[in-house]
Protein backbone atom coordinates (compact mmCIF):
# COMPACT_ATOMS: atom_id res chain seq x y z
CA UNK A 1 0.00 0.00 0.00
CA UNK A 2 2.62 2.75 1.36
CA UNK A 3 5.15 1.61 -1.43
CA UNK A 4 2.43 2.74 -4.28
CA UNK A 5 2.36 6.14 -6.08
CA UNK A 6 0.10 8.47 -4.29
CA UNK A 7 -2.03 8.66 -7.99
CA UNK A 8 -2.14 4.60 -8.02
CA UNK A 9 -6.04 4.17 -7.85
CA UNK A 10 -5.07 0.93 -6.00
CA UNK A 11 -3.42 2.94 -3.39
CA UNK A 12 -6.51 4.56 -1.98
CA UNK A 13 -8.45 1.43 -2.44
CA UNK A 14 -6.01 -0.61 -0.01
CA UNK A 15 -5.99 2.51 2.55
CA UNK A 16 -9.86 1.89 2.63
CA UNK A 17 -9.10 -1.60 3.13
CA UNK A 18 -6.56 -0.97 5.58
CA UNK A 19 -8.63 1.42 7.82
CA UNK A 20 -11.60 -1.04 7.54
CA UNK A 21 -9.36 -3.56 8.97
CA UNK A 22 -7.91 -1.34 11.23
CA UNK A 23 -11.48 -0.31 13.08
CA UNK A 24 -12.64 -3.95 12.63
CA UNK A 25 -9.31 -4.83 14.72
CA UNK A 26 -10.68 -2.35 17.51
CA UNK A 27 -14.28 -3.23 17.65
CA UNK A 28 -13.29 -6.56 17.88
CA UNK A 29 -10.73 -6.07 20.85
CA UNK A 30 -13.65 -4.87 23.05
CA UNK A 31 -14.97 -8.45 22.64
CA UNK A 32 -11.74 -10.30 23.44
CA UNK A 33 -11.33 -8.07 26.22
CA UNK A 34 -14.38 -8.64 27.98
CA UNK A 35 -14.00 -12.37 27.01
CA UNK A 36 -10.71 -12.32 28.92
CA UNK A 37 -11.96 -10.10 32.04
CA UNK A 38 -14.92 -12.87 32.46
CA UNK A 39 -12.72 -16.20 31.71
CA UNK A 40 -10.21 -17.37 33.78
CA UNK A 41 -6.97 -17.80 31.80
CA UNK A 42 -4.79 -21.32 31.89
CA UNK A 43 -2.29 -21.31 34.86
CA UNK A 44 1.40 -21.53 33.61
CA UNK A 45 3.29 -24.79 33.65
CA UNK A 46 4.44 -25.41 37.20
CA UNK A 47 8.17 -26.01 36.20
CA UNK A 48 8.23 -22.80 34.21
CA UNK A 49 11.09 -20.37 35.54
CA UNK A 50 10.01 -16.88 37.17
CA UNK A 51 11.43 -14.98 34.49
CA UNK A 52 9.00 -17.17 31.75
CA UNK A 53 6.36 -16.26 33.88
CA UNK A 54 7.06 -12.81 34.04
CA UNK A 55 8.06 -12.30 30.10
CA UNK A 56 4.31 -14.26 29.47
CA UNK A 57 2.57 -12.16 31.41
CA UNK A 58 4.13 -9.08 30.25
CA UNK A 59 3.55 -9.81 26.83
CA UNK A 60 0.14 -10.49 26.99
CA UNK A 61 -0.88 -7.35 28.63
CA UNK A 62 1.16 -6.05 25.58
CA UNK A 63 -0.54 -7.41 23.26
CA UNK A 64 -4.04 -6.79 24.47
CA UNK A 65 -2.78 -3.43 25.26
CA UNK A 66 -1.06 -2.71 21.53
CA UNK A 67 -4.47 -4.25 20.09
CA UNK A 68 -6.07 -0.82 20.95
CA UNK A 69 -3.57 1.18 20.48
CA UNK A 70 -2.66 0.24 17.41
CA UNK A 71 -5.69 0.72 15.43
CA UNK A 72 -6.76 4.21 17.59
CA UNK A 73 -3.46 5.84 16.51
CA UNK A 74 -4.48 4.89 13.14
CA UNK A 75 -7.51 6.78 13.87
CA UNK A 76 -5.61 9.23 15.23
CA UNK A 77 -4.08 9.77 12.14
CA UNK A 78 -6.86 9.51 9.39
CA UNK A 79 -8.51 12.20 11.79
CA UNK A 80 -5.72 14.91 12.02
CA UNK A 81 -4.90 14.37 7.89
CA UNK A 82 -5.39 17.37 6.16
CA UNK A 83 -7.11 15.71 3.01
CA UNK A 84 -9.87 14.69 5.20
CA UNK A 85 -10.78 12.23 3.25
CA UNK A 86 -13.94 9.83 4.59
CA UNK A 87 -13.85 6.38 5.83
CA UNK A 88 -15.95 4.27 4.71
CA UNK A 89 -16.14 0.73 6.59
CA UNK A 90 -16.26 -1.77 3.29
CA UNK A 91 -16.93 0.92 0.96
CA UNK A 92 -20.69 1.28 2.77
CA UNK A 93 -20.79 2.33 6.21
CA UNK A 94 -18.56 5.90 7.34
CA UNK A 95 -17.00 6.11 10.24
CA UNK A 96 -16.72 9.49 11.75
CA UNK A 97 -13.23 11.18 12.66
CA UNK A 98 -12.12 11.85 16.20
CA UNK A 99 -13.57 15.35 16.15
CA UNK A 100 -10.96 17.10 18.62
CA UNK A 101 -8.09 16.00 16.57
CA UNK A 102 -10.61 16.65 13.30
CA UNK A 103 -10.94 20.49 14.50
CA UNK A 104 -6.82 20.99 15.25
CA UNK A 105 -5.61 24.23 13.41
CA UNK A 106 -2.37 23.09 12.79
CA UNK A 107 -3.21 19.36 11.04
CA UNK A 108 0.32 19.81 8.79
CA UNK A 109 2.67 19.19 11.65
CA UNK A 110 0.74 16.35 13.72
CA UNK A 111 0.43 13.81 10.96
CA UNK A 112 4.39 12.80 11.43
CA UNK A 113 3.97 12.55 14.95
CA UNK A 114 0.57 10.52 14.64
CA UNK A 115 2.14 8.44 11.79
CA UNK A 116 5.04 7.62 13.71
CA UNK A 117 3.00 6.53 17.12
CA UNK A 118 0.90 4.19 14.28
CA UNK A 119 4.16 3.00 12.92
CA UNK A 120 5.71 2.53 16.21
CA UNK A 121 2.75 0.76 17.40
CA UNK A 122 2.74 -1.78 14.74
CA UNK A 123 5.81 -2.49 14.63
CA UNK A 124 6.00 -3.43 18.22
CA UNK A 125 2.66 -6.07 17.97
CA UNK A 126 4.84 -7.11 15.14
CA UNK A 127 7.60 -8.00 17.61
CA UNK A 128 5.86 -9.22 20.38
CA UNK A 129 3.75 -11.64 17.64
CA UNK A 130 6.66 -13.39 16.78
CA UNK A 131 8.10 -14.03 20.24
CA UNK A 132 4.67 -14.87 21.12
CA UNK A 133 4.49 -18.07 18.48
CA UNK A 134 8.53 -18.59 19.25
CA UNK A 135 7.51 -18.94 22.62
CA UNK A 136 4.67 -21.81 22.02
CA UNK A 137 7.00 -23.78 19.76
CA UNK A 138 9.54 -23.63 22.61
CA UNK A 139 7.26 -24.88 24.94
CA UNK A 140 6.19 -27.62 22.32
CA UNK A 141 9.13 -28.92 20.70
CA UNK A 142 11.28 -28.27 24.02
CA UNK A 143 9.54 -28.42 26.71
CA UNK A 144 7.52 -30.76 25.30
CA UNK A 145 4.22 -29.52 27.54
CA UNK A 146 0.78 -28.91 26.50
CA UNK A 147 0.91 -25.15 26.72
CA UNK A 148 0.36 -24.79 22.91
CA UNK A 149 -1.80 -27.71 22.74
CA UNK A 150 -4.48 -26.49 25.34
CA UNK A 151 -5.14 -23.50 23.03
CA UNK A 152 -7.48 -25.98 21.03
CA UNK A 153 -10.76 -26.27 21.62
CA UNK A 154 -11.78 -28.73 24.70
CA UNK A 155 -13.65 -32.34 23.79
CA UNK A 156 -15.62 -32.18 27.08
CA UNK A 157 -16.73 -28.25 26.40
CA UNK A 158 -19.62 -26.85 27.76
CA UNK A 159 -22.38 -27.22 24.80
CA UNK A 160 -24.26 -24.45 26.09
CA UNK A 161 -21.32 -22.27 25.94
CA UNK A 162 -20.45 -23.21 22.18
CA UNK A 163 -23.76 -23.18 21.11
CA UNK A 164 -23.94 -19.65 22.70
CA UNK A 165 -20.88 -18.58 21.02
CA UNK A 166 -22.10 -19.88 17.84
CA UNK A 167 -25.13 -17.67 18.05
CA UNK A 168 -23.31 -14.33 19.04
CA UNK A 169 -21.73 -14.92 15.86
CA UNK A 170 -24.79 -15.31 14.08
CA UNK A 171 -26.34 -12.62 15.88
CA UNK A 172 -23.64 -10.20 15.14
CA UNK A 173 -23.04 -11.27 11.49
CA UNK A 174 -27.26 -10.72 10.71
CA UNK A 175 -27.13 -7.32 12.12
CA UNK A 176 -24.24 -6.13 10.91
CA UNK A 177 -25.31 -7.26 7.67
CA UNK A 178 -28.61 -5.37 7.83
CA UNK A 179 -27.17 -2.38 9.16
CA UNK A 180 -24.75 -2.60 6.30
CA UNK A 181 -27.77 -2.71 3.94
CA UNK A 182 -29.56 -0.05 5.38
CA UNK A 183 -26.57 2.27 4.98
CA UNK A 184 -26.10 1.02 1.69
CA UNK A 185 -29.44 2.23 0.72
CA UNK A 186 -29.51 5.47 2.65
CA UNK A 187 -25.84 6.77 3.58
CA UNK A 188 -24.58 8.41 0.24
CA UNK A 189 -21.10 10.37 0.72
CA UNK A 190 -21.26 11.89 -2.14
CA UNK A 191 -20.70 15.96 -3.15
CA UNK A 192 -22.69 18.19 -5.41
CA UNK A 193 -21.71 21.64 -6.70
CA UNK A 194 -22.23 25.11 -6.08
CA UNK A 195 -20.52 28.14 -6.97
CA UNK A 196 -18.46 27.53 -9.74
CA UNK A 197 -15.53 29.63 -12.04
CA UNK A 198 -13.83 28.41 -15.53
CA UNK A 199 -11.30 30.52 -17.44
CA UNK A 200 -9.33 29.73 -20.20
CA UNK A 201 -5.43 30.74 -21.87
CA UNK A 202 -4.53 31.44 -24.66
CA UNK A 203 -1.25 32.74 -26.55
CA UNK A 204 -2.23 35.97 -28.72
CA UNK A 205 0.99 37.80 -30.56
CA UNK A 206 3.19 36.09 -28.16
CA UNK A 207 1.48 36.87 -24.93
CA UNK A 208 -0.10 34.98 -22.91
CA UNK A 209 -4.02 36.17 -22.67
CA UNK A 210 -6.89 35.15 -19.80
CA UNK A 211 -10.27 34.52 -20.69
CA UNK A 212 -12.77 34.55 -18.02
CA UNK A 213 -16.24 33.55 -18.16
CA UNK A 214 -18.17 35.79 -16.12
CA UNK A 215 -21.65 32.93 -15.79
CA UNK A 216 -20.91 28.50 -15.28
CA UNK A 217 -22.91 26.22 -14.04
CA UNK A 218 -21.75 22.96 -12.99
CA UNK A 219 -23.63 19.95 -12.22
CA UNK A 220 -21.71 17.15 -9.81
CA UNK A 221 -22.24 14.11 -7.66
CA UNK A 222 -18.57 12.84 -6.25
CA UNK A 223 -18.48 9.71 -4.63
CA UNK A 224 -15.37 7.78 -3.97
CA UNK A 225 -16.86 4.63 -2.71
CA UNK A 226 -19.07 4.21 -5.86
CA UNK A 227 -16.82 6.45 -7.94
CA UNK A 228 -19.71 4.35 -11.13
CA UNK A 229 -22.24 6.34 -9.97
CA UNK A 230 -20.76 9.64 -9.91
CA UNK A 231 -21.17 12.06 -12.65
CA UNK A 232 -20.04 15.79 -13.55
CA UNK A 233 -21.80 18.59 -16.11
CA UNK A 234 -21.01 21.88 -17.07
CA UNK A 235 -22.32 24.54 -18.93
CA UNK A 236 -20.76 27.99 -19.94
CA UNK A 237 -22.48 30.47 -21.63
CA UNK A 238 -19.89 31.91 -24.57
CA UNK A 239 -21.22 35.20 -24.33
CA UNK A 240 -20.24 36.03 -21.13
CA UNK A 241 -16.05 35.84 -21.89
CA UNK A 242 -14.29 38.78 -20.93
CA UNK A 243 -10.66 39.42 -21.26
CA UNK A 244 -7.98 42.43 -20.48
CA UNK A 245 -7.11 42.06 -24.06
CA UNK A 246 -10.64 43.97 -25.45
CA UNK A 247 -9.75 43.07 -28.80
CA UNK A 248 -10.04 39.30 -27.84
CA UNK A 249 -13.18 40.05 -26.08
CA UNK A 250 -15.07 41.79 -28.75
CA UNK A 251 -14.19 39.03 -31.76
CA UNK A 252 -15.02 35.81 -29.36
CA UNK A 253 -19.07 35.72 -29.89
CA UNK A 254 -18.54 36.46 -33.98
CA UNK A 255 -19.72 33.54 -35.85
CA UNK A 256 -16.18 32.87 -36.50
CA UNK A 257 -14.79 32.28 -33.36
CA UNK A 258 -17.77 31.12 -30.48
CA UNK A 259 -20.85 32.05 -32.72
CA UNK A 260 -22.69 32.44 -29.32
CA UNK A 261 -26.08 33.94 -31.45
CA UNK A 262 -26.37 30.06 -32.91
CA UNK A 263 -24.22 28.49 -30.14
CA UNK A 264 -24.98 29.96 -26.91
CA UNK A 265 -23.19 27.45 -24.34
CA UNK A 266 -20.31 25.09 -24.23
CA UNK A 267 -20.65 22.12 -22.48
CA UNK A 268 -19.05 18.79 -20.96
CA UNK A 269 -20.36 16.01 -19.87
CA UNK A 270 -18.85 12.82 -18.07
CA UNK A 271 -18.81 9.47 -19.30
CA UNK A 272 -16.72 7.80 -16.81
CA UNK A 273 -15.20 8.65 -13.30
CA UNK A 274 -12.43 6.73 -11.68
CA UNK A 275 -10.55 7.59 -8.38
CA UNK A 276 -7.21 8.66 -9.19
CA UNK A 277 -5.71 8.76 -5.58
CA UNK A 278 -6.85 9.98 -2.05
CA UNK A 279 -8.00 13.54 -3.31
CA UNK A 280 -8.29 12.94 -7.06
CA UNK A 281 -10.92 11.55 -9.74
CA UNK A 282 -10.02 10.71 -12.95
CA UNK A 283 -12.59 12.49 -15.52
CA UNK A 284 -13.44 11.12 -18.63
CA UNK A 285 -16.43 13.36 -20.75
CA UNK A 286 -17.02 15.06 -24.20
CA UNK A 287 -16.38 18.76 -24.41
CA UNK A 288 -19.51 20.33 -27.04
CA UNK A 289 -18.39 23.56 -28.66
CA UNK A 290 -20.43 25.02 -31.68
CA UNK A 291 -22.00 21.90 -31.53
CA UNK A 292 -18.64 19.65 -32.34
CA UNK A 293 -18.54 17.49 -29.60
CA UNK A 294 -14.49 15.84 -28.62
CA UNK A 295 -13.84 13.54 -25.93
CA UNK A 296 -11.37 14.84 -23.11
CA UNK A 297 -9.54 13.29 -19.79
CA UNK A 298 -8.39 14.84 -16.80
CA UNK A 299 -7.66 15.18 -12.96
CA UNK A 300 -10.04 16.28 -10.64
CA UNK A 301 -8.35 17.44 -7.15
CA UNK A 302 -10.41 18.10 -4.42
CA UNK A 303 -9.02 20.98 -2.29
CA UNK A 304 -9.99 21.71 1.43
CA UNK A 305 -9.56 24.80 3.29
CA UNK A 306 -11.03 27.13 6.46
CA UNK A 307 -14.27 27.70 4.06
CA UNK A 308 -14.96 24.28 3.05
CA UNK A 309 -14.04 21.66 -0.11
CA UNK A 310 -13.58 22.73 -3.59
CA UNK A 311 -12.81 20.97 -6.47
CA UNK A 312 -10.56 22.24 -9.36
CA UNK A 313 -8.66 20.82 -12.71
CA UNK A 314 -7.48 21.94 -16.26
CA UNK A 315 -7.27 20.47 -19.43
CA UNK A 316 -5.75 21.28 -23.11
CA UNK A 317 -8.15 21.67 -26.32
CA UNK A 318 -7.31 22.50 -30.24
CA UNK A 319 -9.17 25.13 -30.95
CA UNK A 320 -8.71 24.29 -34.71
CA UNK A 321 -10.66 20.66 -33.98
CA UNK A 322 -13.98 23.08 -33.03
CA UNK A 323 -13.46 25.35 -36.06
CA UNK A 324 -12.45 28.41 -33.95
CA UNK A 325 -11.02 31.52 -36.30
CA UNK A 326 -10.36 29.14 -39.39
CA UNK A 327 -11.16 31.81 -41.26
CA UNK A 328 -8.54 34.74 -39.60
CA UNK A 329 -6.16 32.47 -37.59
CA UNK A 330 -5.94 29.49 -39.38
CA UNK A 331 -2.45 28.80 -38.14
CA UNK A 332 -0.72 29.57 -34.82
CA UNK A 333 1.25 32.53 -35.94
CA UNK A 334 -0.66 34.68 -33.85
CA UNK A 335 -3.17 32.49 -31.73
CA UNK A 336 -1.89 29.26 -30.44
CA UNK A 337 -4.09 26.48 -31.02
CA UNK A 338 -3.85 24.78 -27.65
CA UNK A 339 -5.90 26.64 -25.46
CA UNK A 340 -5.76 25.32 -21.41
CA UNK A 341 -9.29 25.11 -19.81
CA UNK A 342 -9.09 25.86 -16.22
CA UNK A 343 -12.09 25.54 -13.80
CA UNK A 344 -12.87 25.99 -10.38
CA UNK A 345 -16.54 25.12 -8.04
CA UNK A 346 -17.46 24.60 -4.46
CA UNK A 347 -18.28 21.09 -3.14
CA UNK A 348 -21.27 20.39 -0.90
CA UNK A 349 -22.50 17.71 1.16
CA UNK A 350 -25.28 15.72 -0.50
CA UNK A 351 -28.50 16.34 1.39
Amino acid sequence: MVGLDDTDPLRFTLIQWHKTFGVLILLLSVFRLVWRLTHRAPTHPAHAPAWERFAAHFSHIALYALLFIAPFTGWMLVSVSPLNVDTLLFNVVPWPHLPWLHNLADKASAVGRYEQFHEWATGAMIVLLLLHIAGALKHHFIDKDNVLTRMLPSKQADTSKTMASVLSVIVLGVGGSVFAYSKLNSVSASLSSGTSEVSAVAMVSGNSTLISFTASSVSANLDASRPESSSLSATVPTASATSINKQVQSSLPDAEWFDSENYPDALFESTNIGVAGESQFDIEGVLTIKGIAQPHQFKLTINESETGKTASGEFTVDRLTYQLGLESQPTDEYVGNDVTISFEFELLPQP
